[in-house]
């Protein structure tokens, strides 16, 4: 069993009323569960972080084997919507991997960009995550990973926790710098999910509300008309 999640208000709710029914249907094809969270966790922090909050209060609930985390600016592409989750976890959560992070970057010609490339250098990744669309497994490393995550940006690194990339901060200058957590993260191909290029699953960005709006509703469109 798999459980999708999705976090989002009513501040958003111009592009939602697209990506969730989106998500959902593609939940109702495949025979996994949509859950919908509707506000923010964690009052004194940054809304990003009531995701992974809300990824900890869902796991202390779920008996789902595998969930994961969409953005409320994603989309799925019409002609991809019978690729199976499973597939990918089997594909791309191998060895010891029971995390699944979308890369921070795209393919441009061919070769791969990373989105942020200054933080790259800095941090000598260039394969960075992002922390807004994951497939995590449920098991005691991953409920560990995510509490320390948590305590790392409520705690000892709160200095960094609401400086952009937020969660990613405190997940790269915080978690990944643990050994025994970093092995934990593998990554789907951009060509699966990114900003651009990809086939998927699109995470949009940099947009306004309207244009994420207007993109979202495009894809939404065609996959009403076509799906059965």
């Amino acid at each position: 069993m798999i459980d999708i999640l999705m976090l989002s208000t009513e501040h958003i709710d111009i592009y939602t009323q697209y990506s969730i029914p989106i998500w959902k249907k593609y939940c109702d094809k495949h025979g996994y569960n949509f859950c919908h969270y509707g506000e923010k966790l964690i009052p004194d922090m940054a809304f990003t972080w009531s995701r992974i909050k809300m990824i900890q209060d869902h796991f202390k609930k779920t008996d789902a084997e595998f969930v994961m985390m969409v953005d409320a600016d994603t989309l799925l592409y019409d002609n991809r919507f019978g690729l199976k989750l499973e597939d990918l976890i089997s594909k791309y959560m191998n060895g010891n991997k029971k995390i699944l992070f979308q890369k921070d970057g795209s393919d441009r010609f061919g070769i791969y960009f990373s989105h942020n490339f200054k933080l790259s250098w800095e941090l000598r990744r260039w394969v960075l995550p992002n922390a807004g669309f994951n497939i995590m497994k449920n098991c005691t490393e991953v409920h560990e990973f995510i509490d320390m995550w948590l305590e790392l940006g409520q705690g000892k690194l709160r200095h960094l926790a609401n400086i952009h990339p937020r969660t990613q901060n405190i997940l790269l200058r915080g978690l990944m710098t643990e050994q025994k957590y970093d092995n934990l993260i593998g990554y789907l191909p951009s060509s699966i999910v990114s900003k651009r290029n990809t086939t998927f699953c699109r995470h949009l960005s940099a947009m306004t509300k309207e244009q994420i709006a207007s993109v979202i509703k495009l894809e939404y469109n065609k996959i009403f008309d076509q799906v059965k």
